[in-house]
């Protein structure tokens, strides 16, 4: 719909008065339905009935666990007139469960949500009870439920451009899906009860571990790798803030709202995956699947642009249903991004090169490849690459060596590699177990910091002390190998 001009700031509406959003649940279909649009804005019908206020449990398999963990994490059964974002506020999980039956959500081989309590805080996940079979469908998701980065993009198109230009202006122009996502749920937040996503923002959780939820005390007991991951995402929701001061089209109170922009960032970005097309997608029931690698499940979707799980091994019955949210040899990622930690079978080494020349990624200069092992203490063939090559970059009477050993690199020349490895030996040993104790004592400190302070008083302290000790676990088997190479 061609859109005739942009409103001037002066006639400045709230995200209840404008449809960003594009759908509206129709009580009388099993899926959303698009609403009338009155104007070039597209206003919302205010006469449209609540989404679900007709849903009824009869003749509805329930797909959400009965255990007695899950009874009592979800103890209010009828929707709130609104989303609380309060860090004790339930989770309106069996809400949820009918709201998404209503919409369509078909559940299959035993496919379910199981509540647990992790540090006190409940989770839900996703898991089937039966058991499912390589090849098995798990879980359908009609295509209209589906939050699309490029769908919200088309839906904004003439009303963000601020925004984005805000963002462009401090590099961080590869965050527009994330920021359109961002929007979205912002908007749906606003509209309240006459938000058809309110079932599901009700169920998101509220306690969250993200780097944009750790206070200043978390940041002070972190080593400097993580601390700097953390920093990063901090930065990204700052640009955020910054960029909502272009978007006119929510309230005040909401742009202010430090609570609710967190909880928004929060759910895009520990609930949102990139598709094979580019777009990045939120895929409501689907994205309760927990992270594993390798995971279990495969996501398609299909011509009408339904999201389809499939498992892709043999799952037992009582077997998560799981997803890779990422690289599993950088759990300081994974921690602040999406604020848990996993064991991973290999960690960054943390050896950071700022502004690293061409030629050192060529080597092999990335965090997800430089690694140490966790259960041996060995250690990836590109950590000594990227770690003799950036010493001889810095060694002008080596330019000799140092074009050699790249020259052999490029062209996979072992022999001689291995040679200049030889010849280098001891001092790349020597220098890579300076920086091993280094991160042993520097993390050994930030443990008694730790240790000092009470985890009523700090909720994430125990998390991050579970990271150190990770951290140290592996470093000492690291420097263990090292000073064995040492003799």
């Amino acid at each position: 719909m061609s859109r005739q001009s942009h409103l001037p700031r002066s006639s400045r509406l709230t995200a209840t008065q404008i449809l960003l959003s594009g759908l509206l649940f129709s009580s009388s279909a099993s899926a959303f339905t698009p609403t009338q649009r009155q104007s070039n804005l597209g206003i919302i019908s205010r006469d449209t009935e609540r989404i679900c206020t007709s849903y009824s449990s009869g003749g509805h398999t329930p797909w959400i666990s009965t255990s007695s963990t899950t009874s009592a994490l979800s103890s209010t059964a009828a929707a709130s007139d609104y989303v609380s974002i309060d860090r004790t506020a339930p989770r309106e999980i069996d809400y949820f469960q009918g709201w998404a039956g209503s919409c369509g959500v078909q559940p299959e081989n035993g496919f379910f949500l199981q509540g647990q309590l992790v540090d006190d805080n409940e989770d839900y996940y996703a898991a089937t009870s039966s058991g499912a079979a390589t090849g098995s469908r798990m879980l359908y998701v009609p295509g209209e439920m589906i939050l699309s980065a490029y769908q919200t993009a088309q839906e904004y198109n003439g009303y963000v451009d601020a925004s984005l230009q805000t963002l462009a202006e401090m590099n961080m122009q590869h965050l527009h899906k994330h920021f359109h996502l961002f929007l979205k749920v912002l908007v749906e937040y606003e509209k309240g009860s006459e938000s058809p996503y309110m079932p599901w923002l009700n169920a998101m959780p509220r306690k969250w571990n993200t780097a944009v939820s750790m206070d200043n005390f978390c940041l002070s007991v972190l080593p400097p790798y993580i601390k700097a991951v953390c920093q990063t995402e901090r930065d990204q929701l700052g640009a955020f803030k910054r960029a909502l001061g272009a978007f006119d089209y929510l309230s005040p109170e909401t742009n202010n709202n430090s609570d609710l922009l967190k909880f928004a960032y929060n759910v895009v970005f520990t609930r949102s995956w990139r598709s094979d097309e580019g777009d990045y997608r939120i895929v409501p029931v689907a994205d309760m699947m927990n992270h594993e690698y390798p995971d279990n499940c495969v996501v398609c979707y299909d011509q009408n642009g339904g999201c389809e799980v499939y498992a892709k091994e043999d799952i037992p019955a009582g077997g998560a249903l799981t997803l890779s949210c990422g690289a599993p040899t950088n759990p300081s990622k994974l921690l602040a991004t999406h604020g848990f930690l996993h064991e991973p079978p290999a960690t960054f080494c943390k050896i950071v090169v700022s502004n690293p020349s061409d030629e050192l990624v060529a080597i092999g200069y990335d965090p997800n490849r430089m690694v140490f092992f966790t259960g041996d203490g060995s250690i990836a063939q590109v950590v000594w690459d990227v770690l003799l090559y950036h010493r001889l970059e810095r060694k002008p009477d080596l330019a000799h060596v140092r074009d050699a050993f790249y020259q052999a690199h490029m062209s996979g020349d072992e022999e001689t590699k291995n040679s200049i490895h030889n010849q280098f030996q001891r001092e790349t040993v020597g220098a890579l177990l300076r920086h091993v104790n280094h991160v042993l004592a520097e993390v050994a400190e930030l443990t008694v910091k730790c240790n000092r302070f009470d985890s009523s008083q700090h909720p994430r302290l125990p998390l991050l002390l579970k990271h150190h000790g990770m951290v140290t676990t592996t470093f000492t088997k690291v420097r263990d190998f090292l000073m064995d190479l040492q003799g």
